[in-house]
């Protein structure tokens, strides 16, 4: 049997679950006294955890109350459909193709119409995804020419809060575009992979297009600092 990644739906009494209901509590802490609604997740290099953090993340908060949807904005190597085992024959790509350009009235309604179609339900109650779709042939260039802000405050109406999953901003710069049109960013790292000098650079390259960092995501712990956590979980766990 395939192994689960959303530990928060399938397993919520682990100390991995609690962690991101505190990671939520921040997060909606951060959003209580603005209208803030849109947060990018990048990491500085590949298999660091960034996608399965969104994942999580976007569970608990929709467990919270909140209408959540997920962009997967990875148009190389997106995940977010296999996460949740959701078909990818379309999504984020064929929407960016329709966004550039003078777009009249009409075009603005055809993109409403496509995502209502391209959206999808996932198994958990309000939350949504919208999947990377077929891998185009420029992905930076359709990205870098497409009109984000339109689509961001279309689909702002509608959600709660949307969670975008972008590419390493060390390896692609499709993660240092969604900076300039996002609320705040937030980097993944790994304390079993990440190098201190990568990270660094990553957190100045967004910030210099003025991207915001509230913290950093640090992902994969030792197993013996994860033990320590859950022994002081333990006492606090509620018993059924």
């Amino acid at each position: 049997m395939e192994k689960s990644e959303i530990i928060v739906n399938d397993f919520p009494r682990s100390p991995v679950s609690e962690s991101f209901r505190l990671f939520r509590t921040n997060l909606l802490y951060l959003f209580e006294n603005d209208d803030s609604k849109v947060i990018c997740l990048t990491s500085s290099n590949a298999n660091e955890g960034k996608s399965w953090v969104t994942a999580n993340l976007a569970i608990s908060c929709a467990q919270y109350g909140k209408k959540v949807l997920i962009i997967d904005a990875d148009l190389r190597k997106g995940r977010q459909h296999r996460i949740f085992k959701k078909t990818n024959r379309s999504g984020f790509s064929d929407l960016l193709k329709n966004l550039r350009g003078n777009l009249k009235e009409e075009d603005i309604q055809k993109i409403e119409e496509d995502l209502t179609i391209k959206i999808q339900d996932t198994d958990i109650h309000n939350l949504y995804l919208l999947t990377s779709g077929p891998v185009p042939f420029n992905p930076s260039e359709l990205l870098g020419t497409a009109n984000i802000e339109l689509l961001l405050k279309l689909l702002k109406k509608e959600f709660d809060l949307i969670i975008i999953d972008t590419p390493p901003a060390s390896i692609i710069t499709d993660a240092l575009i969604f900076a300039t049109k996002v609320d705040y960013m937030f980097i993944v790292a790994s304390s079993r992979k990440t190098k201190k000098e990568l990270l660094v650079n990553t957190k100045k390259a967004i910030e210099a297009v003025g991207g915001k960092i509230p913290g950093i995501i640090l992902n994969e712990i030792s197993n013996q600092r994860r033990k320590e956590y859950s022994k002081s979980y333990q006492k606090y766990s509620i018993e059924k």
